[in-house]
């Protein structure tokens, strides 16, 4: 079975006719989960990914006074896939979420300083949970641009610091619903899996394809074409080579 699938990428023709760079088709929806502040949906293949964003006030961290920050949970269901079931689904979630929060949670992604409230005392954090639906391989993908979606979606109220004669602060929130802040997602990245294959690399794998891969190495890249994020995965090794050729493609 694995040298079906080898002999298949070599000549950059897979199983179900797409060349080694092709993606599935793409499906996005927002605006899907009403008791959120943006959401999103996006289906990649037979991956199937639901992304809620909720913005809460909360205290900026103490390395970051003057920022807001991002948190985030994946939720892996058993009903995806059997694999996800107990405490593999856990830990790949847990993975999944550390993933991100590197990825997404840095001001060359995010402005994350208009997230701001009162240095020091408020900020607004979103937290984003990522729900997987039915998994059909290349889920780091689908999830980010699931993720961009729905933050290119959310609605944050408008607020406004109002100080008395004592000097005491208070934080007022807009009840127009369209009296909110809008978050430039423009140099949010998208997240790219290359599996490699034989002597071959693919994009989009499907959970076949990725049985057949030992090593595969993710990468971030945003809209200007600027690498911000790589990782290798997988059991298996690549040489120095392999991995500029890959990146080379995507760039």
């Amino acid at each position: 079975k694995q040298l079906f699938f080898v002999f298949f990428s070599q000549d950059d023709l897979r199983t179900d006719g797409r060349g080694c760079e092709d993606y599935r088709g793409i499906e996005v929806e927002t605006d899907v989960v009403s008791n959120t502040t943006g959401s999103a949906r996006v289906k990649i293949g037979h991956t199937d990914v639901l992304v809620g964003v909720k913005a809460e006030m909360a205290t900026p961290k103490l390395e970051r006074p003057c920022e807001g920050f991002l948190e985030f949970f994946v939720d892996c269901s058993a009903n995806a896939t059997p694999e996800f079931e107990g405490r593999g689904g856990d830990e790949l979630g847990t993975e999944i979420a550390n993933t991100l929060y590197k990825i997404f949670d840095n001001k060359s992604s995010i402005d994350l300083e208009s997230l701001c409230i009162l240095p020091r005392e408020h900020c607004w954090a979103l937290y984003i949970d990522v729900l997987v639906l039915q998994c059909g391989g290349n889920l780091f993908d689908t999830m980010s641009v699931g993720v961009k979606a729905a933050l290119f979606n959310t609605r944050i109220p408008k607020v406004s610091v109002l100080e008395d004669e004592t000097g005491t602060k208070e934080i007022e929130l807009s009840d127009d619903p369209y009296d909110c802040m809008r978050l430039n997602v423009e140099d949010v990245p998208c997240i790219v899996t290359l599996c490699k294959i034989g002597h071959r690399h693919v994009v989009d794998a499907t959970l076949q394809e990725e049985a057949c891969s030992l090593a595969s190495i993710l990468v971030a890249i945003n809209i200007k074409g600027t690498l911000t994020c790589m990782r290798k995965m997988g059991k298996g090794s690549l040489d120095p080579e392999c991995i500029f050729e890959m990146i080379e493609v995507k760039t």
